[in-house]
């Protein structure tokens, strides 16, 4: 099993210890830091506010279905890079950018998402989904973060799945 961690830009909230979620007993495992960071997010229904992703922000650190390490870090408004093997993306949202944020909590199961589409063009133009799920609800298999980045050039088109466990 593969132990991922996560530096937190914007605070100081993550001591990096991480949480195994090996508990014995009891309800479950408790939240780990990051869990408790995103059911902080607002809780919002497909919003277009490019400022709803600012409980996001921060570096997240996952692997490929591949294995390999991979990176994205969040920064304000759209910003983030992201960086594999295969594909490495620094990048700022333009003007013109498409934006859709959703927080839902059912219960004890937290779902979000986060999508940031640049507009198409005939250039290279980029799209970033960020979807998490977690909480009590939530079966260890599918309590993770799924980011996608997917770089459309002028004749091909790359997309990488980087994969953060909580």
């Amino acid at each position: 099993m593969l132990t991922l961690g996560l530096v937190v830009a914007c605070g100081g909230d993550d001591d990096g210890s991480g949480d195994s979620g090996s508990g014995s007993g009891g309800s479950g495992p408790s939240p780990s830091a990051l869990e408790e960071r995103l059911a902080a997010c607002p809780d919002l229904s497909l919003t277009s506010d490019p400022s709803a992703s600012a409980c996001l922000v921060g570096t997240y650190e996952g692997t490929t279905p591949s294995g390999e390490a991979c990176s994205l870090e969040l920064g304000e408004v759209g910003a983030y890079e992201f960086t594999s093997p295969s594909l490495t993306v620094s990048h700022t949202a333009p003007a013109d950018t498409i934006f859709v944020f959703d927080h839902t909590s059912f219960g004890s199961f937290e779902q979000l998402a986060w999508k940031v589409g640049d507009p198409i063009s005939t250039e290279t133009w980029y799209e970033l989904d960020f979807e998490a799920r977690f909480g009590a609800g939530a079966d260890e298999a599918s309590s993770k973060i799924q980011i996608e980045v997917t770089e459309h050039g002028a004749d091909t088109t790359t997309s990488v799945a980087c994969v953060v466990d909580l």
